[in-house]
């Protein structure tokens, strides 16, 4: 048997369907605006609490850097300050889901008050290296400044030792017989005033030969012109300018003793050296 519906004839009930929509789109949209409300409290309740936890009233003193210890306990704080928060609030206003919403939340923004906090202590060290190196700068250029004025000093006090010395200051430098080389032991005094020559171009040194009365007298000449010119060539070895060093020599003409002796022999056998200060000659001349 062949039944045959009509279209006309069905009628069906769709009011439930509609009903159970409406009321599941009204259950969503106050779930999602008590979670919005939950995030929005947390925001505020967990940006509070961090700002106490970060305020000065800590043990560690604010102008000092925090120990890694430190830090690390700050940020744990500021983790479970955020998370508690949201998970209370959340809970609170809606439910488990807004707990566990609310809590990544406000973890999210310990993060970012950790990152902050990062931040400013590198800036606070960043501070501080600069303050150190402005300080090193200083400190170097003082000791620059300082050791330029004790140099300034010391040539000050040199160029008045220098213009204290007397116009002619005499030494004798003593030879073996019938020899006219320079023996060791004199070229230390030698070293010494040639570098006092080197330092001051007003000084002038003049060597006068001399020999004893043995021998020929045309002999003792060209003797006593050689041991003048050994010390002249020694001097010239040292650096000392050629122009600041004149010789002459006087033979036997000069005799210290008239003795033929061993002794008196000794003293003749020499070149005497004077050291002129021709800025001190001009002083005692004007005087």
């Amino acid at each position: 048997m062949k039944t045959i519906f009509n279209k006309t004839n069905i009628d069906i009930d769709t009011s439930p369907f509609i009903s159970a929509s409406q009321n599941k789109g009204s259950f969503t949209k106050n779930t999602l605006s008590k979670i919005t409300l939950a995030v929005a409290f947390t925001s505020l309740m967990s940006v509070s609490a961090f700002s106490v936890a970060g305020s000065p009233s800590n043990k560690q003193a604010p102008e000092l850097k925090p120990s890694a210890e430190v830090i690390q306990n700050q940020e744990t704080k500021n983790n479970v300050v955020g998370l508690s928060t949201g998970i209370v609030f959340g809970g609170v206003v809606a439910g488990p889901l807004g707990a566990a919403i609310a809590g990544l939340f406000g973890l999210f923004i310990a993060d970012d008050i950790n990152d902050e906090n990062r931040l400013s202590i590198t800036k606070k060290e960043l501070q501080s290296t600069n303050l150190q190196l402005v300080a090193l700068q200083q400190n170097y250029q003082d000791s620059i400044a300082s050791a330029n004025q004790q140099i300034v000093a010391m040539d000050t006090a040199m160029t008045q030792a220098i213009a204290q010395v007397p116009p002619t200051i005499e030494a004798n430098i003593q030879f073996k017989t019938a020899s006219f080389l320079v023996e060791d032991h004199y070229k230390s005094q030698l070293d010494g005033l040639a570098s006092e020559l080197r330092k001051n171009s007003k000084l002038t040194i003049e060597l006068s030969g001399f020999a004893d009365q043995r021998g020929e007298s045309t002999y003792n000449q060209v003797l006593s012109q050689q041991r003048a010119k050994a010390v002249k060539d020694y001097l010239i070895s040292q650096f000392v300018n050629q122009n600041q060093v004149f010789t002459q020599s006087f033979g036997e003409s000069e005799l210290v003793s008239k003795s033929d002796s061993f002794e008196g022999n000794f003293f003749d056998r020499r070149v005497l050296l004077k050291v002129r200060n021709k800025k001190a000659e001009m002083t005692a001349a004007n005087n």
